[in-house]
Parts: structure tokens; sequence; C-alpha cells
């Protein structure tokens, strides 16, 4: 059965942080399967991530996708059965979650980061963000949306993302859903 893991959060639970951390023991290839979606396969063909991660990004995954990719990732969903991971807002998102829910041979898991509000800010602070505060109150309202879909709900995972320990533990939980 193959396994789609969604990671999810509001701005500055370490998302991006948390990928580039678990790609570390992994070889990846950038791939294009259609057009606007960019992904990193995995060498040996066991997953694949959506959108890129370059050193130099501060905004990388699927950030770095157009912000009209959702119809073409359910398109490729549909014909493929790899392994998939992905974390972000482009994708994160009630509509694509319950389009993965309902693919056939599929499990899906939903993992939802958070930090402390005093942590949100020092994040925003040391990466020089400039995401103005209604666009931040945007992105709650919309996790607080997706984490109260009844359909939603008992696929969901929630952690703290705060220590290295916090990342290790959800390193930990990614690899023992999406590596068979």
């Amino acid at each position: 059965m193959r396994k789609i893991v969604a990671i999810g959060g509001v701005p500055g639970t370490g998302k991006t942080t948390l990928m580039r951390k678990f790609m570390e023991d992994y070889e990846f290839i950038e791939d294009s399967p259609k057009k606007t979606l960019n992904m990193m396969r995995e060498s040996n063909d066991k997953f694949c991530i959506l959108g890129t991660y370059k050193d130099d990004e501060t905004f990388a995954g699927t950030d770095r996708l157009s912000m009209a990719v959702q119809p073409v990732a359910k398109e490729w969903l549909e014909e493929t059965d790899i392994n998939v991971l992905f974390e972000g807002d482009r994708l994160f998102n009630q509509s694509f979650l319950e389009h993965c829910i309902a693919l056939p041979n599929t499990e899906v898991v939903i993992t939802y980061i958070h930090a402390p509000q005093d942590i949100l800010q020092e994040r925003y602070t040391s990466r020089g963000s400039d995401q103005s505060e209604k666009f931040l109150r945007g992105r709650e309202t919309k996790y607080n949306n997706i984490l109260s879909n009844f359909e939603l709900m008992p696929l969901i995972n929630e952690f703290p993302n705060v220590t290295y320990e916090d990342q290790s533990k959800l390193i930990d939980f990614l690899k023992s859903h999406l590596i068979q």
C-alpha cells in the first residue's frame, strides 16, 4: 500500500528545517514528472518529496511550486503509486488532503507540528521573515480548520517542534510511516 505523509504547521514551526534534516540520510535526484510539479526523488525510488530544497533557499519545499500546482499534483498522484512526503502551504490544505485520503490503496498520515508563539517570533526574526500579521492569522485559521475537519481528524498526529529532541522524534515518526 502506498503512503502519503503530509506535514503542516503555521509559518515558523520548522517544517523546512525538519525536511532538510530528514533528507540528510538519503540521496535525491531532482525530478519534474509534470509541468509545475517539481520533486526530489529518493535515489532508490523508495519515496519522493514534493517541492525542492536548495541550500540557499529560506522558503523551500512546496513553497517553491507554482500557486496553481494543486490540480497537477492531484493528477500525478492518481497516476503513480510511489510513497510521497510533502510539507508546506501549497498542498497542505483541506481540498488536497481530502483528495489524498480518497485515493485507492493509499494510507495517509497527516503530521501537524507546532511551537509556542515566542519561539515562532524568534524564528521569524532570525530568518528575516516579512510575512504580515494578516497573513499569519490566515494561516492559523487555515490550520485550525484542518484540525477540526471530521474527515481528517483521525489521521492527524500532532507534535511540538521546539527542541532537537522533538525534531529527532518527528524524523523517527516520518521514517516509520514512510519507509517500508
